[in-house]
């Protein structure tokens, strides 16, 4: 099996899974993020994975994370679609870079992330998140995500 670097035919697909993951948040909408996921899912982060079992579980994290976004000045967030690897037909990685701003429209917190989707039942879904970036960023601000 061939693996590919470059943008594929399942860029599009990809790009308006990360429009709607984007809305979800922006709405505030844990549930519909969730909705986003399969599960069991995995987020790695800090040498650390974290394994959520059910939409349940991922959702009531979200709300957590959503809050800590809230108390953090965050309105807006945008996400842009920086790569796609092809792994096979039904599953992708891709790298998107993430940046989160306030109510005046600067700029709260930027980073990249990765993810690995797999399509199931025509749909694609996240399996992982590498989520690194994100921790970094908030560290930098002097914020540990969190510890809010």
């Amino acid at each position: 099996m061939s693996l590919s670097c470059s943008l594929t035919d399942h860029q599009s697909d990809l790009a308006a899974w990360c429009a709607s993951y984007v809305a979800a948040f922006n709405c505030g909408d844990a549930d519909a993020i969730s909705h986003h996921w399969a599960f069991p899912a995995l987020i790695a982060q800090s040498g650390q994975q974290y394994s959520f079992r059910s939409a349940e579980h991922f959702t009531k994290n979200t709300e957590l994370l959503l809050g800590f976004y809230k108390r953090e000045g965050v309105t807006r967030v945008e996400r842009e679609l920086t790569g796609v690897m092809a792994m096979n037909g039904e599953t992708a990685s891709i790298t998107v870079a993430d940046a989160m701003f306030d109510i005046d429209g600067n700029t709260v917190v930027a980073w990249d992330a990765a993810y690995v989707l797999h399509r199931i039942g025509g749909s694609w879904k996240a399996i992982l998140a590498l989520a690194e970036g994100e921790l970094a960023a908030w560290r930098a601000r002097g914020t540990p995500l969190g510890q809010n």
